[in-house]
């Protein structure tokens, strides 16, 4: 695969034309943002995707269990809507820098979970890691609610589609290398201290891409969000039909797909009798798949997203 070069690719100030001898670019500092997405997930894909599933196989999970792990991140994500209220009083990087502050904290704390084996059971552990995914999950959804408003007040509308596909190819390519080199790591029988070494992988690149974070440029806050005082118009909301079709497609996607991830690990382990390293292989293909969807639907997905952002 093709290697990218995160820094050129974002350096390059592409100019736009967004009027009659009008022209925009990307902000300086936005490449700390790619490299941001890199990192990030290398992270968040061990500890929210196939690896934490199969590390709680491991550890005897049921299914029932198993639909709670995979549940936990569309449902405590939903904490962003009251969670929204507190941006304006730090600000859009403060608040997003603090809420992956304590997931990174969290995933460090996963980590010695598989070591504690020696001497707690492995409902205990279970219940433990659930605990910390419980933790994890929560940080994540109160600081998600800043990230796409700091982004859209830092990058001109004209480029936020071209910014957005170049986010999802980043982050395709990382997660792609990351199930390789998780596969790697749980190859044969693996046993706890190789969890252990996963999730502390995951730990460290999240707290490397912090440093990135910290190096976007902060975005200034819009008067209307600073100042504005009354309540959120909910029954506008649900009454405005744009809005509804959205809400719809949301809810739809996340029932099919939602359990995806958790169901495919536990068939292929159960039913097929894969080994964790065959399973991860399998799973790294569908960002191959995401890869080859920007490519084929390229010019149609940046023309959509840069004219709803």
């Amino acid at each position: 695969m093709a290697e990218l070069d995160v820094d050129s690719m974002a350096e390059q100030h592409t100019d736009v034309l967004n009027g009659p001898g009008e022209k925009v670019s990307f902000p300086p500092g936005l490449h700390n943002a790619y490299l941001f997405s890199v990192f990030n997930a290398f992270s968040f894909q061990i500890v929210l995707s196939s690896p934490m599933v199969l590390y709680a196989k491991t550890l005897g999970a049921s299914a029932t269990v198993l639909g709670i792990i995979a549940g936990m991140m569309p449902l405590l994500v939903i904490f962003q809507i009251p969670a929204a209220n507190y941006i304006p009083r730090l600000g859009f990087k403060r608040f997003v820098y603090a809420g992956w502050g304590t997931r990174v904290m969290f995933i460090f704390a996963m980590s010695l979970v598989p070591l504690a084996g020696f001497f707690l059971k492995s409902e205990t552990l279970l219940a433990l890691m659930l605990m910390l995914l419980f933790g994890f999950n929560l940080s994540r959804g109160i600081s998600s609610c800043a990230w796409l408003p700091w982004i859209t007040a830092l990058v001109p509308s004209a480029l936020r589609g071209k910014y957005l596909a170049r986010d999802a190819a980043v982050q395709s390519c990382a997660s792609f290398l990351t199930f390789l080199l998780a596969a790697g790591c749980l190859a044969g029988n693996p046993h706890a201290w190789q969890f252990a070494i996963l999730f502390a992988f995951s730990g460290v690149m999240g707290a490397v891409s912090l440093t990135f974070l910290k190096r976007i440029p902060d975005a200034e806050m819009p008067e209307e969000i600073r100042t504005s005082k009354g309540p959120v118009p909910w029954l506008e909301m649900l009454h405005f039909p744009p809005f509804r079709k959205l809400l719809r497609a949301l809810v739809a996607y996340s029932v099919a797909y939602g359990g995806m991830t958790a169901f495919t690990v536990a068939f292929l382990k159960t039913e097929t009798g894969m080994s964790e390293g065959m399973i991860l292989l399998v799973n790294s293909v569908a960002y191959l798949g995401g890869l080859g969807s920007l490519w084929f639907l390229g010019h149609a997905w940046i023309t959509w997203a840069a004219n709803r952002c």
